[in-house]
């Protein structure tokens, strides 16, 4: 399983509908985005910096980066993230 498809099904096993593929793809391009950019590099937490690094790049009205890094976390304890 991919972040991708880790992120359909963790919407829907939390009593959601499921995420849709199409928003399930933005997820993953922001996150790849940040790693490209240096501002995501595989920490186990999100940090002040990072945090300052969104806004100086993003705009990030709903809190949707940090969001991303969360699930990206979630997903790596899973055993398809390992």
């Amino acid at each position: 399983m991919d972040f991708i498809q880790y992120l359909q099904m963790r919407h829907h096993k939390h009593g959601g509908s499921g995420m849709d593929e199409k928003s399930a793809k933005q997820y993953n391009n922001r996150l790849e985005n940040m790693m490209k950019y240096g501002i995501y590099k595989g920490e186990t937490s999100i940090t002040p910096e990072i945090n300052k690094k969104i806004v100086q790049k993003y705009v990030n009205a709903c809190g949707e980066y940090e969001r991303t890094i969360k699930y990206y976390l979630e997903f790596l304890k899973t055993d398809q993230g390992k």
